[in-house]
């Protein structure tokens, strides 16, 4: 009998006969057991055994009750016969996902074809009404945008990446499965439609890198100690202690470095005068800005910063010789040279422009 029978649907008839007369030809029946059926006496000694509930074959597949016939005689005889109620199927049931939920992480730079996870739903149904398969039915993109992403083979509800994933371009997506019977028609609803949220993992693939691959930084020779002049940032798409974590100056003892750390948590590096400058000793000064991340092995980055000084008017001039003496004859004509006197200044520009009076 299919389970979505109505009740009172007759799944047995009986006929019953004793062959005595008087009371010990007066027969009853009754069912004996536990079942859902119930039994209707009729005329001339028949009987139907009919449901007397709705059935569920997914909560029992088959009932088994004896059929009692007793007569009233003294003492009663009696005799019974076992029947067996198989319950048929019927697509009564959708799929239903073992999780409410999915969430996957998967590794950026992974390998096309690579399992990001497997779904599984359970139709209590059976055979071909209980044959679940699976398919993409949208998510953030919707079916037709996750197609690109990933793929769902249909039988295992194995999830499989169709790319390689770049976690600096695409961090998460969201798509949905649908679980789908085989039942004629098929059975499928929203319900079985789960949100599954693939989140990609970084690797440190990226190391840490200056816009400005050479930066000059202009300071003037009369600058005080412990003056700051910023210094390019580095940029790391990479997340987590994959990002940049650190800088590092080197090659003068002139300048040390300062990091400031800026209102969203950035790092903000900063040149600072650690010791006077003296353009006429050094007009530039060659140094090394490194950027670090914190993966494993850590990678860097690297600007070169040079640093020019600027003159100021800080020396004055100075005499080749502190005194000069010449001797002329008495009578030299006006406008006679009678000695050249040389000074020089080591400042730059006009600083350096010596003129005599």
């Amino acid at each position: 009998v299919p389970e979505d029978a109505p009740v009172g649907t007759v799944v047995a008839l009986l006929k019953v006969r004793d062959r005595d007369s008087g009371e010990n030809g007066e027969v009853s029946c009754e069912l004996s057991g536990e079942a859902p059926l119930s039994l209707v006496a009729s005329p001339g000694g028949s009987y139907k055994v009919v449901t007397a509930s709705a059935l569920d074959r997914e909560q029992a597949g088959e009932h088994g009750v004896r059929l009692v016939a007793r007569d009233r005689g003294s003492p009663a005889l009696w005799s019974s016969s076992e029947l067996v109620l198989e319950v048929s199927d019927v697509n009564d049931n959708a799929p239903v996902f073992e999780e409410a939920a999915y969430s996957a992480y998967v590794q950026e730079n992974n390998a096309a074809g690579a399992l990001v996870l497997r779904v599984s739903a359970r139709d209590a149904d059976a055979g071909a009404n209980g044959r679940v398969s699976y398919w993409l039915a949208g998510g953030s993109a919707g079916a037709a945008g996750a197609a690109p992403l990933v793929s769902v083979e249909a039988r295992s509800g194995a999830v499989y990446a169709q790319r390689s994933f770049d976690y600096e371009q695409c961090r998460e997506f969201a798509l949905a499965v649908r679980a789908q019977d085989g039942g004629a028609p098929a059975r499928s609803s929203t319900a079985t439609v789960y949100e599954i949220e693939v989140e990609i993992t970084d690797i440190n693939d990226n190391a840490p890198s200056f816009r400005e691959a050479e930066k000059e930084v202009r300071v003037s020779e009369t600058a005080a100690i412990g003056a700051r002049f910023p210094l390019p940032r580095a940029h790391d798409p990479d997340s987590g202690q994959n990002s940049l974590q650190s800088y590092e100056l080197s090659g003068d003892e002139h300048f040390s470095l300062a990091v400031q750390t800026g209102p969203g948590g950035d790092q903000r590096p900063e040149l600072v005068l650690a010791k006077a400058l003296d353009r006429e000793e050094a007009a530039f000064h060659e140094l090394v800005l490194r950027a670090s991340d914190g993966g494993d092995p850590a990678r860097t980055g690297t600007a070169r910063i040079r640093v020019t000084v600027l003159d100021a008017n800080d020396n004055a001039p100075v005499f080749s010789q502190a005194e000069d003496t010449g001797r002329v004859p008495e009578d030299v004509p006006v406008g006679s040279v009678l000695v050249t006197l040389t000074a020089t200044d080591p400042d730059e520009g006009l600083n350096g422009q010596v003129e005599y009076s």
